[in-house]
């Protein structure tokens, strides 16, 4: 319904981003492409979501190989 409707308004290809503040182990909505599920808030959500919106499949592999241990 949500993708029907945002075509009526003339997005071509919507997305869904769900913030749950304060995760129980459940979601809004189930994981696709098109649907990005965060669980909490910080300055680092904007990151996820803006690489989320740009279409870029490998992101989190980035990410995470970014990370130095």
């Amino acid at each position: 319904m949500f993708k029907k409707t945002q075509r009526g308004h003339g997005i071509a290809d919507p997305k869904l981003v769900c913030i749950d503040i304060q995760p129980y182990g459940t979601s809004q909505a189930p994981e696709r492409d098109d649907i990005l599920n965060i669980g909490g808030f910080s300055d680092a959500v904007f990151n996820v979501v803006s690489s989320f919106l740009e279409n870029d499949a490998s992101r989190f592999v980035r990410k995470v190989e970014s990370v130095e241990l």
